[in-house]
């Protein structure tokens, strides 16, 4: 493990503490929208431990970009994405699935694409603790991780999600979830982008799709998927390599090709 991936995990676990005392106070909750985007004291508190954490070991050199803010240095060569709270609306009703997500990339140089290099999604609820390094594998609480055999769309269990007040978006998810639903296995909403890829990686979902997804909610999971032969891409296929909000669709690899062809025409 490198150090990087050691950071990654004790930021995780320093993050998901806070969510576990936070639990036992007013959550305070706020609302970045009208209704469906909700934020929590657990939320920031979370950040900031995690911030602690990955500053504290990389004091310079290193930026983090959090769904609750940025910190660090601005020029940095390493930009950390960070998801203090993966699964907030889940969190806040006591549902339980929800987890902490952090990953690393590289920055991008003249024509050099920058890359994840590392990511840990932990799930506090199960102590379930997911982990990649580039190029060394996934595992699960130090086991190696293996996507399910399901070679088929239609004996897939995929997930569709979306998280919007806007009716543009609520309309195209709407119209996301029914093409999926006329040829997948079967088709759930779990809340929790970040876990639901460690779940593909892990065997225990086929694929997933949603629409306008940030780094810090997909980098740390993508990595992970990844490296245990699971795809991740745009709705038409191409590669997603960059830190930019992107609609995506992944799966176990088997059945990608047959994926992304059931999404076409929609965007």
């Amino acid at each position: 493990m490198t150090r990087e991936l050691q950071v990654a995990v004790a930021a995780a676990r320093a993050g998901a503490a806070e969510l576990a005392a936070a639990r036992e106070s007013d959550l305070r909750i706020d609302y970045k929208d009208a209704r469906a985007n909700l934020v929590t004291l657990a939320d920031r508190r979370s950040q900031q431990a995690i911030t602690d954490v990955i500053l504290g070991a990389f004091p310079s050199g290193h930026a983090i970009d959090g769904e609750e803010g940025a910190a660090g240095d601005k020029d940095a060569a390493h930009t950390w994405y960070v998801d203090p709270l993966d699964g907030t609306t889940n969190y806040a009703h006591g549902l339980p699935f929800f987890c902490v997500s952090v990953a690393l990339r590289t920055s991008a140089t003249g024509s050099t694409a920058g890359e994840t290099i590392a990511g840990v999604v932990y799930d506090p609820v199960r102590d379930e603790l997911f982990a990649a390094d580039k190029g060394g594998g996934a595992t699960l609480n130090g086991q190696a991780l293996r996507v399910s055999p399901i070679t088929r769309l239609d004996r897939a269990l995929v997930v569709a999600q979306a998280q919007s007040v806007d009716p543009a978006e609520i309309a195209a998810y709407g119209r996301l979830a029914e093409r999926l639903m006329s040829v997948a296995g079967g088709v759930r909403s779990l809340g929790s982008p970040a876990l639901t890829l460690c779940a593909i990686a892990a065997g225990r979902l086929d694929a997933y799709c949603e629409y306008a997804m940030d780094a810090w909610d997909i980098a740390a999971g993508q990595l992970i998927l990844q490296e245990v032969g699971g795809m991740l891409t745009l709705f038409d296929g191409r590669p997603h390599q960059t830190a930019d909000r992107a609609d995506v669709a992944a799966s176990n690899g088997h059945i990608h090709t047959e994926l992304i062809s059931s999404l076409r025409g929609l965007s």
